[in-house]
């Protein structure tokens, strides 16, 4: 099954040949122009669990009753020492809670409900409609745009800003950094974008220890866990999460689903005549495009879809895959609004489901509400072929619309 793309690829001893599989999740998720169509044909191609030696050597789970059973067992998948691949590990970025196991990742994403829950997050509606609209209203009447700087990228970004108490005037300047950081595939092109985010969020602690305000990071700085407040240090990285995931999340889901419906017009006309089904679109569109590939680390000796794993092993779970699955959904490629009711994945599972899920189907929903009742029906500019990449967080660079 492998065909080498190294001079000397290691196979680890107990892994046997049958399991191996020549798949990198960086470069070929992005193989003829569609990733999530290249994670759906692992299901065909590959074991269902499969060994790669690519990034260091590590498995891959591609369906839904193995992804989910990893997700809720962390006492065998742990989230500890669990970096996306040799290289991002070297960068030494600690992201708590998500790289927590429990009983400590429960008691710091409370902290992070805090600002995340239902009853705070509702509270945004406003602000992020009053954004939408404004982003939505300057590029209308220029028959088309580059979506993700003109639009899906200024919404959840600047939301996040202001939600942080964050200097809006530095918004292309953080854009830069999250992209640097998230879509650079090696530790050198990484490092300096992780560092100017680093002394950033440094000083903005500083600033909110001599003035505390209403905002995340003075919450944290005043928060405990176990009768001790937490360090400096332990907030910088709390925040190192909430700038990654926070400029980088939404933006790829409202450009994945505005992209499904520039190419299915008559999708795109069923949630213009019924506005009231835009929160089944959201959640069928989430599923039908999941993004994230989550890794975590073997911590002893197991069994899983066939696969012997040793304990150190990492395993990525490809949610593009699994919320895709065959055995799980009837024609899973399709956005079906009238699906049944289905638990998908596309924010993970188990106790590490995304903290910010609710803030994003709220931006999203908002988005395309406004979107579709103040736009004309769209497409892909003609001739334009989106460009994809792969690796943790897949992603398209850009995509260009016309109406």
């Amino acid at each position: 099954m492998f065909k080498s793309k190294n001079k000397e690829p290691r196979i680890p001893s107990h892994v046997p040949a049958a399991m191996v599989y020549d798949f990198d999740i960086f470069t070929d998720s992005a193989r003829g122009g569609d990733v999530h169509a290249s994670h759906k044909s692992l299901h065909e191609a590959a074991p269902d669990v499969f060994y790669t030696p690519h990034n260091g050597g590590h498995w891959i789970a591609t369906r839904m009753e193995d992804v989910r059973y990893i997700m809720q067992t962390p006492e065998l998948f742990s989230s500890r020492n669990a970096p996306f691949s040799p290289d991002v590990g070297k960068l030494g970025l600690s992201l708590p809670p998500q790289d927590m196991d429990r009983p400590d990742h429960a008691l710091y994403r409370q902290l992070l409900m805090k600002f995340l829950s239902p009853q705070k997050v509702v509270k945004l509606e406003a602000q992020i409609r009053e954004l939408a609209i404004g982003l939505i209203e300057d590029v209308k009447p220029e028959g088309g745009c580059e979506f993700m700087s003109s639009v899906s990228v200024p919404i959840p970004v600047k939301t996040f800003m202001g939600l942080m108490h964050m200097d809006q005037s530095r918004y292309e300047e953080f854009v830069r950094w999250a992209n640097g950081i998230l879509a650079s595939d090696t530790m050198l092109k990484r490092l300096p974008p992780f560092v100017r985010m680093h002394f950033y969020l440094k000083s903005l602690i500083r600033q909110r220890v001599k003035s505390p305000s209403d905002d995340p990071i003075s919450m944290l700085l005043a928060a405990e866990v176990n009768g001790e407040k937490l360090t400096h240090k332990r907030v910088l990285e709390m925040c190192n999460l909430l700038f990654l995931a926070g400029l980088d999340t939404v933006t790829n889901a409202m450009t994945f689903s505005i992209k499904h419906l520039a190419e299915n017009p008559k999708f795109q006309q069923q949630l213009r005549d019924h506005p009231e089904k835009i929160p089944a679109a959201v959640e069928e569109l989430l599923r039908r495009y999941a993004f994230p590939n989550i890794p975590r680390r073997v911590t002893q000796d197991t069994e899983l879809g066939g696969a012997k794993m040793r304990a150190g092993d990492r395993i990525i779970c490809s949610l593009a895959a699994a919320n895709n699955d065959d055995r799980v959904l009837d024609n899973p490629g399709e956005v079906d609004l009238e699906r049944p009711k289905f638990r998908h994945m596309a924010f993970n599972g188990g106790p590490h489901n995304c903290a910010g899920a609710t803030l994003a189907r709220l931006e999203l929903r908002v988005f395309l509400e406004e979107w579709l009742a103040r736009m004309p029906p769209f497409q892909l500019e003609p001739g334009f072929k989106p460009e994809m990449r792969g690796g943790a967080v897949m992603a398209m660079e850009s995509l260009k619309l016309r109406w």
